[in-house]
């Protein structure tokens, strides 16, 4: 999911309950988790709004699915999943991998302004060395971060634009 990082083959395994929508939080169940620990992830209000959509859309007998499941109600696996975003990434002439979208929120993630320490926790890594793996920062992207946070600004108390 594009809103949390969630690697494919988790979010492909969450049932309704490990969703609190009230709250805006969803928990990977440890058995559900690579890394084997629970945890618990903040959902966007809109990303939440969609999902009570999509539950609000399935059909009362498979009250027991995953909530990403296939057209059937069973549940989808990865495979499947990496099968149907090809063919929507071949409409558009883009092509787009499941690990493509946690890869995209890792990146937009730290230039809309979160830390690397809080990524690598909702990402699920235990060392930062991986949560590195998925980065690939362009030079402006160094420029902006250092214009924001050099600490000559406090020194000097205002930016220099032009030499």
């Amino acid at each position: 999911m594009l809103d949390t990082g969630i690697r494919p083959g988790e979010a492909l395994k969450l049932k309704k309950e490990d969703f609190n929508l009230a709250s805006f939080e969803v928990t990977i169940p440890d058995n559900v988790a690579k890394t084997r620990k629970k945890r618990t992830l903040p959902l966007s209000p809109v990303v939440a709004k969609e999902i009570k959509k999509l539950l609000f859309l399935q059909p009362l007998e498979w009250r027991d699915t995953t909530v990403f499941c296939g057209f059937e109600g069973k549940e989808l696996s990865t495979a499947s999943f990496g099968r149907r975003l090809k063919e929507y990434s071949h409409h558009i002439g883009y092509k787009i991998t499941p690990y493509d979208l946690r890869h995209s929120f890792a990146l937009l993630y730290l230039r809309n302004g979160g830390n690397v320490f809080t990524l690598q926790r909702t990402l699920g890594h235990t060392d930062l060395n991986m949560t590195k793996r998925y980065l690939a920062l362009t030079g402006e992207d160094l420029k902006a971060e250092h214009e924001r946070a050099t600490p000559i600004s406090d020194i000097v108390g205002k930016r220099v634009r032009k030499v």
